[in-house]
């Protein structure tokens, strides 16, 4: 099949992939010179009308379909009983690799691809069209992590009913909806239930159902509640859980209703609004077996989001102290206050003036004089039992020490110390929560940059600094996240390891570096990269490299040489001279030859040692015994 062209312009190159129904080729379009894959229905459906009618269909709905994260197709043709569809070559893995390679994924990578995924269905849903078999598998990752859905061979128009036949419908057991296992028509909401079973092992490198027999599992699908994702991957943000339950909820009411509200939620599952914490919280909880309880309990690691801060008000003067409950009473305590100033004052007033407001004059002291009633009260305690005693003199000024201290003002009220505006917080809050905490107070100028912590379109940084004094007028600018940097892995594959390390560093990327064997690379080349495509700069890339292909010499000692011959080649040794040796020649090598008990033919020697790894295609030399000589 190598080297055929097909429809005098489609040229097929090595084979890259295969599935139940057709085999993939890398291929060149030599008309637009461009790469492209090609599929090619295998012959032996090619004559059942249905597996043809099928394969038709898929290069018909996917090429009337445009949408960056489904894979185009450019053409549909046979020729010469070879059924074919020409599709746009994507050079990367299928993400059932990346998971088997890399799993469990980060929630922000995870994220990141089902998004894609989400999209592509909304798009393909809004024209009645249902997959019905994503599966890891069916999505193709780019090397700028890009995700790709493809094989509709199976999919369907929501109206069709040609290809509601028994067995059509099912797609692979491990992924399949509860309403596809009960053998019930497929709907936009089965594909997404099958993306959630998708991201689920994404995260965890795990599937929710597991069997002996695909009926098992399809039986698990509709009866048996999924394992909590967290209870296998602790990492798990607690809203990230709910997308993923509230996505496989065993009523398809209860799920998303849309691919682009799952794409919503996990494109925005870190806004952390509490409006968004509740939309997409885990709806169907009643309908399924309940989880267990240290997941049911457990809260989002997540902090809630920063304050909606209002501009600072202007400082009034300190309100007065509310009044007590008791009115009563605090009016009945002012009222003798003041009494208490009044009777106290008229008392000092009558003891430094009191001769003269009497008409009394200074002879007056050795006169008998009668106490007044202000006298009375300033000279006496005023006990029920006193009795006046008449006085005999002027009353002393010293007679006032007697009396309570006077007040002359009510106390005074605390004023506390009014509170200095600070710069609100705005990390890890959008742009759209900062401005509506600032409102009006600066001008908010955002910059960007990629950052490996924090989530793509959260703050990371701003100017003035949190809780610093408030100045109004000023300029805030903040640092917005544009998440994780992916940079594209250069093919480096038959490059030597030095000049590969020095490319990907070059890059941004730490080297590791492992060894394997292959007979495709000499040794000291790079054989691949893990991963094969794109990272996060700054991580980690995994560079294999060939330690040539050896294999081990197999021991053909007494073996006739013919069969020796078999054994060696198939064991990738060339042989390289053969040469028949007398007994005479043999025993004076080998002290115990017995010519009489070894066989005519048999191999003696060999000049390499059998157990020894040598590359292969070494060349070996045999020796064997032959009796006539």
């Amino acid at each position: 099949m190598q080297g055929t062209i097909l429809n005098g312009r489609y040229r097929l190159d090595q084979r890259i992939g295969e599935g139940g129904m057709a085999v993939v080729y890398h291929g060149q379009d030599l008309l637009l010179n461009r790469q492209v894959a090609v599929k090619i229905l295998r012959e032996q459906y090619a004559s059942d009308a249905a597996f043809l009618k099928r394969f038709e269909r898929e290069g018909q709905l996917a090429a009337g379909m445009s949408h960056p994260n489904i894979v185009s197709v450019y053409d549909v043709g046979n020729e010469q009983g070879l059924h074919y569809i020409v599709m746009e070559h994507i050079r990367g893995p299928n993400l059932k690799e990346l998971i088997r390679k890399q799993g469990p994924f980060s929630v922000d990578g995870a994220v990141f691809i089902i998004a894609q995924v989400a999209s592509a269905l909304d798009y393909a849903h809004q024209r009645s069209l249902v997959h019905r078999d994503i599966k890891p598998q069916n999505i193709l990752v780019d090397r700028e992590g890009n995700a790709k859905v493809v094989d509709f061979g199976i999919a369907k128009g929501l109206q069709d009913a040609n290809l509601t036949e028994a067995g059509t419908g099912m797609g692979t057991v491990h992924y399949v909806s509860p309403e596809q296992a009960r053998g019930e028509q497929a709907t936009p909401a089965s594909d997404l239930y099958s993306t959630g079973i998708v991201l689920y092992e994404m995260l965890t490198r795990s599937l929710p159902f597991n069997a002996d027999t695909p009926v098992g599992v399809a039986m698990q699908h509709v009866n048996t509640p999924p394992p909590a994702p967290a209870s296998l991957n602790p990492e798990i943000p607690k809203l990230v859980e709910n997308i993923i339950l509230k996505s496989i909820a065993k009523n398809p009411a209860d799920r998303f209703p849309t691919g682009a509200a799952l794409e919503t939620a996990l494109r925005h599952w870190d806004d952390r609004s509490p409006a968004r914490t509740e939309s997409i919280a885990y709806a169907s909880t009643a309908r399924q077996a309940a989880q267990p309880a240290r997941n049911r309990s457990n809260t989002s690691r997540r902090q809630p989001p920063p304050p909606q801060r209002r501009r600072p008000p202007r400082q009034q003067p300190p309100a007065p102290p509310a009044a007590r409950q008791d009115e009563v009473g605090c009016i009945t305590w002012l009222i003798g206050v003041a009494l208490i100033v009044g009777v106290i004052g008229f008392l000092m007033l009558a003891f430094q003036f009191g001769p003269e407001l009497f008409g009394a004059g200074t002879d007056t002291q050795d006169q008998a004089i009668e106490p007044t009633p202000t006298e009375e009260m300033a000279a006496v305690e005023p006990t029920p039992t006193h009795t006046p005693q008449p006085p005999t003199a002027t009353p002393e000024p010293e007679a006032t020490a007697t009396l309570p201290p006077t007040p002359t003002e009510a106390p005074p009220t605390s004023t506390p110390e009014p509170e200095i505006p600070r710069v609100p917080d705005l990390r890890n809050a959008t742009v759209e929560q900062a401005e509506a905490s600032i409102g009006n107070t600066w001008d908010l100028n955002v910059g960007e940059e990629f950052n490996n912590d924090v989530a793509e379109g959260l703050i990371i940084r701003q100017d003035p600094s949190p809780n610093s004094p408030l100045v109004t007028g000023e300029q805030m600018t903040v640092v917005v996240s544009l998440g994780p940097e992916f940079v594209t892995i250069p093919d480096v594959r038959g490059v030597p390891l030095n000049t590969a390390t020095s490319r990907l560093e070059g890059l941004g990327f730490s080297v590791s570096v492992a060894e394997e064997e292959d007979a495709a690379f000499a040794e000291g080349t790079v054989i691949r990269t893990e991963p094969a495509t794109s990272a996060v700069r700054g991580s980690d890339v995994t560079v294999v490299v060939s330690t040539g292909d050896y294999v081990e010499v197999p021991d053909v000692y007494g073996e006739s040489v013919f069969a020796a011959i078999g054994i060696l080649e198939e064991a990738g040794i060339a042989i390289r001279n053969v040469s028949p040796q007398s007994c005479a020649f043999i025993s004076q090598r080998l002290d115990d030859f017995d010519c009489d008990d070894f066989p005519d033919g048999g191999v003696v020697s060999t000049n390499l040692t059998p157990g020894d790894l040598v590359p292969r295609g070494t060349g070996i030399d045999i020796a064997y015994f032959d009796e006539s000589l």
